[in-house]
């Protein structure tokens, strides 16, 4: 457990120091932030192959796969059940060593590098040190055994970004390249149109009842996949998907509702439709004598059907929360589906960060160590006690860095 604690904690403050010379300095200021990525980067790569369940699954064997072959067009063709961007990666890297760590540390500085740029984008909405620290407790163990997912996950996280800088063509390119890493990434697609959907449907109620309805689906997943296969709509493979009774998986959707609840309780102002003053100042910020003691809140003026394109942000963070308490629930039914919440999940780093700084001042400290303990105490708990991805206790490989490692002969 120390390995990870201590080099966590290095990474968050560098990447906290970075945020405060991005005060100064935007260009100091993101070369701290990206330097913070270098240090879980180095973990990944220096990690032994019994630290991460995948590794054994796909990742040597793939790496190992490229090392022997001379075509990429006949490897790339090969083992059609590896995405092809996956592949390409891992014979690029086999072109220059033999160390499979050093794959691993490529893979790794795709994932934490394309996740910073994701949060960068959103560092005057909510803080990118809070957010990177929610990454490291809450997905970096995923990063170390999901792999191929988690790639399609971080490039599709920064994708949006430009869909929301209306740089379409050029959000297209990098999902498609997300999905080119993992399949699954064409689940990214319903982050644009969740928030497409916001600034067209601004009624709350509607979006909650969908989530509902959208609730009530995976709930009774099972009974309905009956159905459908007893009418023969679907081939009768798909009945290894089926559960017993109804899917609901209890002890994730709790673990998920000690800072689910607060955003939900301040959704007008984690949204941006209110906000509150500080003690001692006007409506518009400034000091006088307006202010009253415990600050005031402040209706910003939109109409319903004006949604602005920060607030339609806020809507979307809150039902990409809600989709994945939803899709979690598909633990229950087969553990693999459990990774589809990963796409939504990973929102969680701009709420939990957002939600603290919607907060007046003198509250903020005592929820970001609020979160810091929740976050601690979460990661002990998946990741130690319950085993998640097998990459406790960590294990160093004391030949991670050379180029070549030397195999010794079979006997």
């Amino acid at each position: 457990m120390v390995p990870y604690l201590v080099t966590f904690a290095i990474s968050i403050l560098v990447c906290a120091a970075g945020e405060l010379t991005l005060r100064k300095s935007r260009r100091g200021g993101a070369l701290l932030c990206a330097l913070s990525t270098l240090f879980p980067t180095v973990l990944a790569g220096a990690r032994e192959f019994t630290v991460g369940t995948d590794i054994a699954t796909y990742g040597n064997f793939v790496f190992q796969a490229a090392r022997y072959s001379t075509r990429i067009r006949s490897f790339l063709r090969s083992r059609k059940e590896i995405e092809t961007l996956y592949k390409a990666l891992a014979f690029a890297v086999s072109r220059f060593t033999n160390n499979p760590h050093w794959f691993y540390f490529v893979t790794a500085l795709i994932i934490c590098g394309f996740t910073m740029c994701g949060l960068w984008y959103y560092r005057r909405w909510c803080s990118v040190t809070l957010g990177w620290t929610c990454f490291l407790f809450l997905f970096y163990g995923d990063t170390l055994n999901t792999m191929r997912q988690c790639l399609a996950l971080a490039i599709v996280f920064a994708a949006f970004p430009l869909f929301l800088e209306k740089k379409y063509v050029l959000f297209g390119v990098v999902s498609v390249i997300g999905i080119f890493f993992h399949v699954t990434g064409v689940l990214a697609l319903l982050v644009p149109a969740a928030y497409l959907f916001m600034k067209k449907v601004p009624p709350r109620w509607l979006q909650f009842f969908l989530i509902v309805a959208f609730m009530a689906v995976i709930l009774f997943y099972s009974p309905l996949l009956r159905v459908v296969l007893k009418w023969n709509l679907l081939p009768p493979k798909f009945s290894r998907y089926l559960a017993k009774g109804v899917a609901f998986a209890l002890n994730p959707t709790v673990l998920r509702l000690p800072f689910l609840l607060p955003i939900i309780m301040y959704y007008d102002r984690f949204c941006g439709f209110t906000e509150v003053t500080e003690p001692g100042e006007t409506e518009f910020g400034e000091t006088g004598s307006g202010g009253t003691e415990y600050g005031r809140m402040q209706v910003l003026p939109s109409k319903a059907q004006e949604i602005t394109g920060k607030q339609a942000l806020g809507m979307m963070v809150v039902v990409m929360l809600l989709l994945e308490i939803c899709t979690v629930q598909l633990r229950s039914v087969r553990p693999a589906l459990y990774r589809i919440s990963f796409y939504f999940g990973y929102y969680r780093f701009i709420a939990y960060s957002r939600v603290i700084s919607i907060l007046r001042k003198d509250n903020r400290a005592v929820m970001t160590i609020a979160l810091i303990i929740y976050l601690v105490v979460l990661w002990y708990y998946q990741n130690v006690i319950q085993g998640n991805n097998e990459i406790y206790p960590y294990v160093y490989a004391q030949d991670w860095f050379h180029r070549v490692i030397y195999m010794m002969p079979a006997e």
